[in-house]
């Protein structure tokens, strides 16, 4: 996965306006970053490892075509070997691709039995070595679309003609026109300074660029005339792909990122970790503020399978749980950064004990996955807001796959309810791309009435651990005390802290319907304000399997407690003394 930035120009320009493009792109990804480019009748490659806007890519050439990459490890690790753009075996194609590819691995397989010599480990190189000596560019593309499947985009040049091939088999590519210039890139806003209009790929379609024509063709070979759109955003604007802040992109960004959760989670490697589950002595969940979150909704679904798991925060994990870890322990740790010092410090006083450590992080390069005996990504993309929003969902969706195959080894289920859930997750994306807009409209309506010192927030049953993310939520991105409560317990107590104009947001719970409507209506009594999260609720959610309302309903809370620090003009992507990964 990663960001893509190229040109093809009538003249040589420098190649070095390419870092300025990816610099754009960094939210997407920063592992690494490389460029390829064309100088006399071969290709010049120049790779880096780690973040762009740090370190650029040192070029002084100037050159008609040039293809760049900065790359998000989610297949194969953050190494130099592994940075786009990779090659094929005569080094005449180079290609830079953002996406997942589902079945890789049986291609790798074929290639490699025909001779083909892969470098990296990496699913992206086996485009490359597809596109080997073709004698028609245009038809190897068509067919590479037609043979790989996976959501995708790519692009690649080679040294046999000045032009930029281009296929977008799901994930977005955009071509900026000048009169001197083609630029092709992965958001629109990246195009902002190179091209004031462009065009925009459609899903399975292959684009011919050359500096003065752009052809663009559907699987059939058809050409097609797509959408041609005005680029215009603001410096700021366009480094957070076109929104406000980072925290606004990565809720829209939630949809794609469960289906590439989903997507990315490898066969082998979730039948290792379900078996290493499933023959457990005992297993903890381990994780800090939003991933010990994921952890305790995760504790439903090992329910489901009459698997016991004890739910721990790894600050507490040495002082309650370590001393009845033994030979036979399983941990399951769960840090998106997988650098959080409670998580690692945890894990390494478990493996001394014996334990055997499941890490589940979205950085694949992380001191998590160096530690772990095995790990599952979470393949989110980066986060660059400091508030978790789309970790969290994607990692809800790991975890519930873990339990599925975990429940295979028992009986408990069976692969028809795998595959079940990729359609679960799916139609739940499809219907939150249409619904954002409105959802983002809804909180904002709502906001003013939440703009208070407190407020609580209370759900029941498998949605109690979203009444506690939600109430992380407004702390950090909207600096407004809020506690996360039980919805019975609302009653044993904490309801006597409330009085007129106290907000209560209530998340509607899957069961203890009956529950719900006796909490509103002793807080109506009260004249405190209810704010309701349900399909029908104020913020309306999206309707959804039992097993998945917990994402449904959390993004509700993520733009309220948005909106509200919005409202309130707070620095929403970095809140004070917060920093992404907590390491000391």
């Amino acid at each position: 996965m990663g960001g893509i930035f190229a040109f093809v120009c009538k003249d040589s320009i420098d190649v070095s306006i390419i870092n300025k493009g990816l610099k754009k792109l960094i939210y997407r990804g920063y592992d690494s970053a490389g460029i390829a480019y064309l100088e006399d009748d071969s290709l010049v490659i120049k790779k880096i490892l780690g973040n762009i806007s740090k370190n650029e890519i040192s070029v002084s050439d100037k050159a008609r075509v040039a293809i760049g990459h900065t790359r998000y490890a989610s297949r194969g690790w953050p190494t130099l070997e592994n940075a786009h753009p990779l090659t094929d075996c005569n080094g005449k194609i180079a290609v830079v691709m953002d996406g997942i590819l589902d079945d890789y691995e049986k291609i790798r397989e074929d290639l490699i039995a025909k001779g083909h010599k892969f470098v990296s480990t990496t699913d992206a190189e086996v485009i490359p070595h597809l596109l080997e000596n073709s004698t028609n560019y245009l038809n190897s593309s068509l067919n590479v679309m037609k043979r790989v499947k996976g959501i995708y985009s790519l692009v690649f040049v080679t040294i046999d003609i000045d032009k930029i091939f281009a296929i977008n088999s799901g994930q977005p590519l955009m071509i900026g026109i000048t009169q001197e210039c083609k630029y092709v890139s992965s958001d629109l806003p990246s195009l902002s300074g190179f091209a004031e209009n462009a065009i925009i790929m459609p899903e399975n379609t292959v684009a011919v660029i050359s500096w003065n024509d752009v052809q663009v063709y559907n699987i059939e070979g058809n050409e097609v005339k797509p959408e041609i759109k005005r680029v215009k955003y603001k410096e700021e604007i366009a480094e957070k792909g076109g929104f406000p802040h980072f925290m606004l992109k990565e809720i829209y960004d939630i949809p794609q990122a469960l289906i590439n959760s989903f997507n990315s989670l490898m066969e082998k490697y979730l039948s290792l970790a379900s078996m290493i589950v499933y023959g457990a002595k005992n297993v903890y969940i381990i994780g800090n503020g939003t991933s010990l979150h994921a952890g305790f909704i995760s504790s439903y679904y090992f329910s489901e399978i009459s698997l016991n798991v004890n739910v721990v925060s790894a600050a507490e994990f040495p002082y309650y749980a370590l001393k009845n870890v033994t030979t036979g322990s399983v941990i399951i740790a769960i840090s998106q950064s997988g650098e959080t010092s409670d998580v690692i410090r945890s894990i390494k006083m478990a493996k001394q004990r014996g334990a055997v450590i499941l890490g589940i992080t979205n950085s694949v390069g992380s001191r998590l996955a160096l530690e772990s005996n095995v790990y599952l990504p979470i393949t989110a993309g980066p986060e660059m807001a400091v508030p978790a929003t789309k970790t969290f969902t994607s990692t809800i969706v790991v975890l519930k796959v873990l339990s599925l195959y975990t429940g295979l080894h028992s009986g408990k289920n069976d692969r028809s309810e795998i595959s079940s859930l990729k359609s679960e997750i799916e139609e739940l994306a499809k219907q939150l791309m249409v619904r954002l807009p409105e959802m983002e409209k809804e909180a904002e309506k709502l906001a003013p009435k939440l703009d208070k010192e407190s407020l609580y927030i209370s759900s029941s049953g498998i949605n109690y651990p979203i009444a506690l993310e939600g109430a992380l939520k407004f702390k950090e991105a909207s600096m407004t005390h809020a506690e996360g409560i039980q919805l019975g317990e609302l009653l044993h107590g904490p309801i006597v802290l409330t009085n007129k104009g106290y907000p209560v947001i209530l998340i509607k719970p899957v069961e203890a319907e009956d529950l719900y409507n006796k909490v509103i209506r002793s807080i109506k009594e009260r004249g405190d304000v209810i704010v309701t999260v349900a399909e029908d609720g104020d913020m309306k959610s999206i309707k959804a399997t039992r097993d998945l309302t917990p994402i449904s309903n959390v993004i509700p809370l993520h733009l309220l407690a948005y909106k509200l620090g919005v409202r309130k003009g707070l620095p929403i992507d970095t809140p004070p003394g917060l920093v992404k990964a907590v390491i000391v």
